[in-house]
């Protein structure tokens, strides 16, 4: 939860910048030959969490407190993104059961490619925040 001294927008940028940081170490991981199933899992692991606490820190806190003083338009806008947002958490979690580690084992050029379908919508979910919550925590100083 935020602190005193963290914001709202700060918070949201650092859990962001998490989820991000686990994007990249998913792609240099994609990016060999062979699998390192270990460091894989590792990696699988730390982003799933890290894009969880995101989902509930966004839903829990960062939406309620932009509804207090959200207009019509914005409602709407907030709607369509949860929406967006609990499709993309049951895709994502159907990609980690489908991909286990043997799985991935067995086929790693098509975990590559599935890989790479949900990083690019990890990375869409991200730009629609910043679009529409970020820009409404800065207007509200949060």
């Amino acid at each position: 939860m935020a602190t005193a001294v963290t914001t709202l927008l700060q918070e949201l940028d650092e859990r962001h910048a998490a989820i991000e940081a686990g994007i990249g170490e998913i792609e240099e991981h994609c990016s060999r030959d062979l699998p390192d199933l270990v460091e894989l899992a590792a990696v699988r692991v730390r982003l799933s969490r890290a894009s969880t606490e995101r989902s509930r820190f966004v839903r829990e806190v960062v939406v309620p407190k932009i509804l207090e003083q959200a207009d019509p338009a914005l409602l709407g806008e907030l709607s369509q993104m949860i929406k967006a947002f609990s499709a993309k958490r049951v895709a994502s979690s159907k990609h980690v059961a489908a991909w286990s580690s043997w799985t991935i084992q067995q086929n790693w050029y098509g975990y590559k490619e599935a890989s790479r379908a949900i990083r690019e919508m990890m990375r869409a979910q991200i730009e629609r925040e910043r679009k529409t919550l970020r820009t409404r925590l800065e207007e509200r100083g949060l």
